[in-house]
């Protein structure tokens, strides 16, 4: 018998019923997955300025039969779209969750593959929602989020604030690169501006009164150099001083400096604040001013893992004829998604595209239109879509990853002096 033969006999064997018809289902709308993904891939279109990508994607999930929420809770570009309400096989949970990301580098395009994140969110939901089709019992609900792109990278952080992931149970997704990472950590990072503010006196004979906020940053700026000796091999700070007079002879009223600070683990970032905190603290006490701390933009979490997701997506994704090329452990840059795994059981993954060219390089962009890139999203989909199966026939599937969820919450968050509920939460 014939060596294909045999694997796809093989295949048969091991898929259920219920992926046998995502499988087909898929199989049956490739031309129009890889449509839309050429679609994004040519537009180009900015983050937050997605307008087209977004109503070209509504206009897909309204004709596949989706309940569609265009322009979701105020953002532009966003939308969330749900499939299951009066069907015979749905009901409110496991409400299964795809992301959707479609903007690109106004410079480099898509360098980041998320045409191709689109296309993986699109493949998969369109195989959960055939399941929940043919069933004859309530097995769950399947929902498309669409995520808005931000100049700062805080979309996602933003959309989670105001309540667009509410009532998801599992959010699932797989992102493009030029390796592959199956259980991603993702840094903590903040990003403050620290203004020291100073007083002055009209008359010259009393200097005692005066406190030059230049002093401030200066001394805030050499305490931060010092203490860098204290700091692990994986803590990054890094900061400039951003306004600090423009005369010579003038004392200004204030000054400022910018500074980002990045670890991998909550208590970590906690200590090395506290450190940041004590050292801008003893400048202002020095030099006699006062000081504030402003957040410069959101802060990333560092996100929770769940190892029974990351089980179901290897065993899935070898099942679909993915092979792991280019396996890496490192830690990843921080990432807007890790806010919300701390209230949404989630997976992200990095797989191998296919191309060696590294993420963010134009060498990428090209690559992200290609029919070898579309082959390897449409293998990414198939698999989220076994794995959100897997979890929706499955109550000890469901169980494990949500005990496993509540567990790494505690232990991540409760170790550094935050109550899990502590965590920014959905509203």
């Amino acid at each position: 018998m014939p060596k294909k033969k045999v694997e796809i006999e093989e295949k048969e064997q091991i898929l259920t019923e219920e992926k046998k018809i995502a499988f087909t289902a898929i199989e049956q709308q490739l031309d129009e997955l890889n449509g839309i993904g050429k679609d994004i891939w040519r537009l180009r279109e900015k983050s937050g300025k997605e307008y087209k990508c977004h109503d070209r994607i509504v206009k897909f999930l309204k004709r596949k039969g989706f309940k569609v929420s265009e322009r979701y809770k105020g953002f532009k570009t966003a939308f969330r779209a749900e499939f299951g309400e009066g069907e015979v096989g749905g009901v409110d949970h496991p409400n299964i969750g795809f992301l959707c990301q479609y903007d690109a580098d106004e410079a480099t395009g898509h360098s980041q593959g998320h045409n191709l994140v689109t296309v993986v969110a699109l493949t998969a939901a369109l195989g959960v929602q055939t399941v929940i089709k043919f069933a004859t019992e309530a097995v769950g609900m399947v929902t498309v989020i669409g995520c808005c792109g931000h100049p700062d990278n805080v979309g996602k952080i933003l959309m989670f604030e105001e309540g667009c992931f509410k009532g998801i149970d599992f959010l699932l997704t797989a992102y493009p690169a030029h390796y592959t990472n199956v259980r991603p950590h993702f840094v903590g990072s903040q990003r403050n501006k620290i203004v020291f503010r100073g007083r002055s006196r009209p008359e010259e004979d009393r200097p005692w009164e005066v406190a030059n906020p230049v002093n401030a940053v200066v001394l805030a700026y050499q305490n931060i150099a010092s203490a860098r000796q204290q700091f692990k091999e994986d803590w990054l700070v890094k900061g400039v001083i951003a306004e600090a007079g423009s005369k010579a002879d003038v004392m200004p009223e204030f000054s400022t400096m910018d500074y980002i600070t990045k670890a991998p683990k909550p208590i970590e970032m906690k200590v090395l604040s506290e450190m940041l905190q004590r050292s801008y603290e003893a400048a202002a006490m020095a030099s006699g001013c006062r000081f504030e701390i402003e957040p410069a933009v959101k802060e990333f979490l560092c996100n929770i893992t769940c190892p029974r997701l990351v089980e179901l997506y290897k065993h899935n994704a070898t099942l679909m004829g993915f092979t792991f090329h280019h396996k890496i452990k490192a830690f990843e840059p921080p990432d807007d998604i890790a806010n919300v795994t701390t209230a949404v059981p989630t997976l992200k993954v990095f797989y191998y595209s296919g191309s060696s060219a590294e993420l963010g390089t134009d060498e990428f962009s090209r690559y992200a239109g290609s029919k070898e890139c579309e082959f390897m999203s449409i293998v990414q989909g198939k698999a989220l879509a076994m794995m959100a199966i897997d979890l929706m026939v499955s109550e000890e599937n469901m169980k494990e990853v949500f005990e496993e969820h509540q567990s790494e919450l505690v232990r991540l968050y409760e170790s550094a002096g935050i109550a899990p509920t502590e965590v920014t939460p959905q509203q």
